[in-house]
């Protein structure tokens, strides 16, 4: 029984061994494009969407990496308990044949030297034809059972060799990413600190924002005309009363606003509420996903349409948790608090639109 468990879990390992490598693959494609487009000297924007991309991946995989090494360190550890098992198990079984063995060298004196000066293991001493037609049944069940006890012993304890070297492996790889991780994020600071001090840059990102903008407006658009209205007036008649999206507090309001470091103005079509990385985000109302995905300014980002005129939106998202398409109820777990997309790290971009207008999500929050 125990023999079919560890088999499950190798198996387990191989399969999630192919979803790390999956991952890795992603990640290092990402880390290529950022290169390229340093070469290419894009906008800023679209230099720190990737490096975003790049910073989520890195999280994902090291997050991946640090859940199946406490899987694998399990893992070792019942290996560790059933060698031990086996080993008590083998003392006693092996105590019990020499002790019938005895009783047979007392007329075989030429193989009680075999047995007490060979180098063979015991299950290769008795596995002599000799030995086996001299012990009687009971003690040939007793020798196969020990046979089947040192076959699974060595067995056991090779799978827990290679356990330990993977962890080892893995641990290295972890302190690698880490490592990456780390630069990563300097390379991003060092990219915002130069929009800070360049004036040049102030204005490219300013038009870079509103161009996002834009764009997003022109995607709600699009979507309205796609989708069916449905008459309701949920979002009005909850005005003031919707559940707040994250935890967090508000750091940027409705309206215009001027960037305290970067000095760059543009309205803000909705609130940014600071909060912890990897927070919860909740949908404030009924609806449909109509888009999951990375958008440009937004980082990674859900759109839910609520049918009676309004949509929501949730951008910074580190991950999305939804799919397009699918129905989700008021209160549902749709991604977590991230920085992707963010000038000023971990927080939630979140709007309400009314018939594609921006409205004040403040008003409908309670």
């Amino acid at each position: 029984m125990i023999l079919l468990i560890l088999i499950a879990l190798f198996t387990q390992i191989d399969a999630k061994q192919k979803e790390l490598d999956q991952l890795k693959e992603k990640l290092t494609s990402v880390r290529t494009e950022i290169k390229q487009l340093e070469k290419e000297k894009v906008g800023t924007l679209a230099h720190i969407e990737k490096i975003d991309e790049g910073i989520t991946l890195t999280i994902k995989y090291i997050d991946e990496l640090t859940s199946q090494m406490s899987k694998e360190q399990q893992n070792v550890q019942q290996l560790t308990r059933s060698i031990a098992q086996l080993e008590a198990k083998m003392k006693h079984r092996r105590d019990d044949l020499r002790e019938r063995l005895v009783r047979l060298y007392k007329w075989t004196p030429f193989y009680k030297l075999e047995i007490v000066f060979s180098s063979k293991s015991l299950p290769q001493i008795l596995s002599s034809s000799y030995y086996l037609q001299i012990l009687a049944k009971d003690d040939q069940q007793a020798f196969f059972e020990f046979k089947s006890d040192w076959e699974r012993y060595l067995v056991d304890k090779k799978m827990r060799e290679d356990l330990i070297a993977l962890l080892d492996d893995r641990r290295h790889e972890k302190e690698s990413e880490l490592d990456r991780l780390s630069d990563e994020r300097q390379h991003k600071k060092q990219i915002l600190d130069k929009v800070a001090q360049q004036a040049s840059e102030k204005i490219n990102v300013e038009k870079e924002l509103k161009s996002s903008q834009r764009k997003l407006e022109e995607l709600i658009v699009e979507l309205r005309k796609k989708q069916e209205k449905i008459s309701g007036e949920y979002m009005e008649k909850h005005k003031g009363m919707l559940p707040w999206p994250c935890k967090g507090t508000v750091e940027t309001k409705f309206g215009k606003v001027v960037h305290p470091k970067y000095n760059t103005t543009t309205k803000n079509n909705g609130v940014d509420i600071r909060s912890a990385y990897g927070e919860n985000i909740y949908s404030v109302a009924p609806g449909n996903i109509v888009y999951a995905d990375r958008f440009m300014g937004y980082g990674n980002m859900v759109l839910i349409d609520h049918h009676d005129g309004f949509y929501s939106l949730y951008g910074h998202l580190s991950e999305i948790l939804v799919e397009t398409g699918i129905h989700v109820d008021k209160g549902r777990i749709i991604g977590r608090v991230g920085e992707s997309g963010s000038l000023s790290g971990p927080m939630l971009h979140f709007e309400l639109r009314k018939d594609g207008t921006p409205v004040d999500p403040l008003a409908y929050l309670k």
